[in-house]
């Protein structure tokens, strides 16, 4: 026996109503999964922005940044490593120039051509960071600088260009953020930016030169002094040798990680010119990449390098000289090329995982780097003779990769000045005896973290103990 309810014996369109609420159902169903979908995606996206930085439990304020380059060969080989970093940075211009070695600087056009090859790759690095620009947005901050004279010859009236003009308005803005202008080439440009504020805003040449800080590989030209004298509030970081020795010319290497393989030419075939087609525009056969350290400076690594030269980093380290707020390179253990050297494996490392973003479509399908986080400040007040933990706990790899952790105090960093022993260093907890002849002194303490990985990457936390 059948038994049928009164709801299904009914009228016609009680059984429209139900193909009606079934197709609702299904429409439901299906704008739940879609939804699902979406959201699963900015979780992703979410997950794969912070773990892009090391310092995944604060907000990173990305740095803003102005490129001029005159587009040297070597120069060619950091602009392709530096678009691998765009993530990192706030571009607000890339300004063609030239220099006392290549007086009409190297063509308009390079830089627009190695972002058509940037396109190609720009879906894959996509699926690995949400933060890589467009390639038609990173084209609309290309400008025409100085190309006609160089130095000094080229700062006054009527030497005003697209590209010093640029500069113009980005130190004028509302934006209080320092604006890094990376001198690649010579000075012309930059130098031209601050003559057109103190001659036609001078009202607004303290605010412009608070923001400014110049980064300069070696002197270019002849505008170094004339730029301290006219504007020494300015802060200038003169990168004279770190970079030569270290990432310059094959030729001329000298520090004692030259015979690494990362400075082979097996190597950077096999992990950057056959990578992708975007790798294969690298045009060197090894390392020969002048002037990266001035954008290694203020990738978000976590050594926290640009909140201050002398604290090091990636892009090295330098020391205040004279009264006004020019640096030089500093010294690490007496060795003045070692504040760059030190970290040129990771460096290296860095690069050929970032290279294999530009051949991977899905994010599984490649290495990311570890996101380092303390269980408590990144700046301690501490006595002299007291026992502090160390606690890098929270940190964790988005890839499940194991971790490997080295503590270790960076004593030209500090005003102690002296290394100290940690205890278990290579665990994520890790405990240390503060001086007893700290007091009034700072230690810099470097939490280091490498992933065991086939392209491993390496981040950090700088913990400061101020020692009361």
């Amino acid at each position: 026996m059948i038994i049928i309810s009164d709801r299904a014996t009914s009228s016609q369109p009680d059984t429209k109503a139900k193909i009606v609420n079934k197709n609702l159902k299904t429409m439901q169903t299906s704008m739940l999964r879609k939804l699902t979908t979406f959201i699963c995606c900015l979780v992703m996206a979410a997950i794969i922005y912070s773990c892009s930085t090391s310092l995944a439990d604060e907000p990173a304020e990305r740095p803003r940044i102005i490129v001029t380059t005159d587009g040297e060969t070597d120069d060619k080989a950091s602009f392709l490593r530096f678009l691998l970093y765009t993530t990192d940075f706030d571009i607000e211009a890339l300004i063609y120039t030239n220099s006392m070695w290549h007086l009409q600087g190297n063509g308009t056009e390079w830089m627009h051509d190695m972002i058509d090859e940037y396109a190609r790759v720009y879906p894959n690095l996509k699926a690995h960071h949400p933060g890589f620009p467009e390639p038609e947005y990173l084209k609309s901050k290309i400008y025409v600088g100085q190309m006609e004279q160089v130095g000094r010859a080229a700062v006054g009236e009527g030497w005003d260009t697209p590209g010093s003009n640029k500069i113009v308005e980005v130190l004028l803005d509302d934006d209080p953020r320092p604006v890094w202008l990376q001198a690649w080439g010579g000075l012309n440009n930059i130098a031209q930016a601050l003559y057109r504020i103190k001659e036609s805003y001078p009202d607004q040449l303290e605010k412009a030169s608070e923001k400014a800080w110049i980064y300069a590989i070696a002197e270019q030209d002849d505008l170094r002094e004339w730029m301290h004298e006219e504007f020494p509030q300015v802060n200038y970081i003169l990168n004279q040798s770190q970079f030569w020795r270290v990432v310059a010319y094959a030729w001329d290497r000298l520090n004692p990680l030259k015979d690494h393989e990362v400075y082979t030419r097996e190597w950077t075939t096999r992990n950057i010119k056959e990578v992708s087609s975007f790798g294969a525009i690298y045009d060197r056969d090894e390392l020969e990449e002048g002037d990266s350290p001035a954008f290694f400076h203020v990738i978000n690594t976590g050594m926290r390098s640009h909140e201050n030269p002398s604290w090091g980093g990636w892009g090295g380290r330098f020391e205040r000289i004279g009264p006004g707020n020019f640096w030089i390179d500093a010294e690490d253990d007496g060795d003045n090329l070692k504040p760059l050297w030190r970290f040129i494996i990771p460096i290296q490392e860095d690069f050929a995982a970032r290279m294999q973003w530009t051949a991977a479509s899905n994010f599984e399908d490649a290495n990311h780097a570890p996101v380092v986080k303390l269980a408590h400040s990144q700046n301690l007040l501490v006595k002299p003779g007291s026992a502090i933990k160390l606690d890098a706990s929270p940190t964790y790899d988005p890839d499940g990769d194991e971790l490997i952790f080295n503590w270790w105090v960076y004593p030209e960093a500090g005003t102690y000045g002296a290394s100290v022993e940690i205890q278990n260093n290579d665990n994520p907890e890790a405990q240390m005896t503060v001086p007893s002849d700290a007091a009034g002194k700072t230690i810099h303490v470097i939490c280091e973290v490498k992933d065991n990985a086939s392209f491993p990457m390496t981040r950090y936390r700088r913990v400061i103990l101020n020692v009361d």
